[in-house]
């Protein structure tokens, strides 16, 4: 009998997570998305604009869409910092980003700070393997923030502190849908 108990909290530690379970129900969106990414990371000097023309847009339409009391949104100040950055990347290259249409309804700020601050790892990956014989000079300034570890790993700990199947899971994945359909559309309206 103890060692079914055992075995059952075993099986209970290891249980996957509400992190888990958003990232395994929207990965068919986010691998859309890479996927419309693509001609970026075959051929970025071609592409460089457009890609950050889409990542203007999509970041702009999520600052956008947060709540009117977003105190609680991790990534607010970077939001807002990436989107200076990507403004002043764009004019540098005399680049006009035609905006997007937000949605009707606020997003939840846990499915903001999933995309924003899970982009970031994304981004960091993209510099080094594009830039990495780059002068820092050289490099778009959206590309030199960084990760943000500390602000992911706070992040990685709310997700984790929701529970799998209640009504606030289901409306972080629903708007973390909503954000990858935002760059999705974004990208096709910089094309």
């Amino acid at each position: 009998m103890t060692t079914t108990a055992t075995s059952a909290a075993r099986l209970a530690d290891c249980a996957p997570t509400f992190r888990h379970t958003l990232r395994r129900d929207t990965k068919t969106e986010h691998d859309a998305l890479e996927a419309q990414f693509l001609p970026f990371m075959t051929t970025p000097e071609r592409h460089l604009s457009w890609f950050l023309a889409t990542q203007y847009a999509a970041l702009g339409a999520l600052l956008a869409s947060r709540p009117v009391a977003a105190e609680r949104m991790l990534c607010g100040l970077l939001l807002t910092e990436l989107v200076g950055r990507l403004r002043f990347d764009l004019e540098n290259r005399g680049v006009i980003a035609p905006a997007i249409t937000t949605p009707n309804q606020s997003l939840d700020t846990v499915a903001i700070d999933y995309l924003v601050l899970g982009s970031r790892l994304g981004t960091e990956t993209m510099r080094r393997k594009l830039f990495a014989d780059h002068q820092r000079e050289a490099i778009p300034q959206y590309f030199l923030i960084g990760t943000m570890p500390e602000l992911w790993q706070r992040h990685c700990a709310e997700l984790n502190a929701i529970d799998v199947g209640s009504a606030r899971a289901t409306a972080v994945i629903q708007d973390t849908k909503a954000g990858f359909a935002l760059f999705a559309r974004a990208a096709i309206t910089q094309a």
